[in-house]
């Protein structure tokens, strides 16, 4: 089933949807960070097609200017002057990035994946300054899931005529990930969520939002918000992952945290004492020599410990004892 056939009915006479929005400041934005000495830039790979090349740019109007580009071929390169401050974050074609900001940073940044036969996918980031990065509001309800399965939240509103604007997103930390973006005329998907929704408008104003196969990285307060011309709608959802799997995770990730650490203890050691075999051996060796030099220098030394310690056959043919006779 098409990922399209989800929305129909959202709204009269709405049955496509386009890839725009307009969010404030910027447009077609699929995320907003808030700025930090350190930004994670996320672009993960879905896997649709071939990767062929993945690159990230800044925008500043029409212009823009080149970050880094992976090829699964030939590697990574980082343009100046971002390679004083951009990295890749652990495999490259994942597509995440780690920039070391300063307040130069704020703008729109787009990531591009060239891939075949899928053709381009395309996600942007806005990169904000921290007094205009919204503050999260209290839940009015707390759901509870298990990774791979689905997650449903649901949001009924007054009957009303019209529906100005209606917007799904999630607050995470210090991002906020927009999940869909919908008026009657235009409509928006996010990047990280494209052929994983399902979003139904049912007849009794009962608007709900499935997401399929959750992870731990869906985890946050999410939020629908309505705006009509007869008031504002605005409920929110603090989502977690279920008790029993929570703690699970943490047990399995203190138990991987302790046989890393126990591994690198014994490594540590095991290093240590062959290094310090491997000194021993040289010393050893090197005493060895010195004393063999000394004795092809000065064979009749003292300080030669075999010609120190041997007899001299001289001195004791001349010791001899003295007999005494009475005449």
């Amino acid at each position: 089933m098409s990922w399209l056939t989800y929305y129909l009915g959202l709204f009269p006479g709405l049955f496509l949807l386009q890839r725009d929005v307009t969010c404030k400041e910027y447009q077609k934005v699929d995320m907003i960070i808030k700025l930090q000495d350190t930004v994670i830039l996320k672009c993960a790979y879905p896997e649709m097609g071939k990767m062929i090349q993945l690159s990230w740019e800044k925008k500043d109007g029409d212009a823009k200017h080149k970050i880094a580009v992976y090829n699964p071929k030939r590697g990574e390169k980082i343009f100046f002057p971002y390679n004083q401050s951009v990295t890749f974050l652990s495999s490259s074609i994942s597509g995440d990035i780690k920039l070391k900001a300063t307040a130069a940073d704020k703008g729109l940044y787009q990531c591009s994946i060239n891939t075949f036969p899928e053709g381009v996918l395309l996600k942007h980031i806005a990169v904000i300054d921290p007094a205009k990065f919204p503050r999260s509001r209290a839940a009015d309800n707390r759901v509870q899931i298990v990774p791979g399965n689905i997650m449903t939240l649901s949001f009924g509103y007054p009957n009303v005529d019209s529906i100005k604007q209606l917007t799904w997103q999630r607050m995470a930390g210090e991002e906020i990930s927009i999940i869909v973006d919908i008026t009657p005329s235009q409509s928006f998907i996010g990047y990280d969520y494209k052929r994983r929704i399902q979003f139904i408008k049912s007849p009794d104003q009962n608007i709900s939002l499935t997401i399929e196969n959750v992870t731990t990285n869906d985890v946050g307060v999410y939020s629908c918000h309505i705006d009509t011309n007869n008031g504002n709608w605005t409920k929110t959802f603090d989502v977690d992952v279920e008790g029993d799997i929570k703690m699970f995770l943490i047990f399995g990730a203190i138990a991987l945290g302790s046989l890393v650490l126990v591994i690198s203890v014994v490594t540590i050691i095991c290093v240590w004492r062959s290094k310090k075999r491997k000194a021993n051996n040289t010393q050893f060796q090197k005493g060895t020599t010195e004393r063999h030099n000394q004795r092809r220098a000065n064979p009749n030394s003292y300080t030669n410990p075999d010609v120190y310690d041997r007899p001299n056959s001289r001195d004791m043919e001349y010791q001899e004892e003295a007999i005494y006779a009475n005449l």
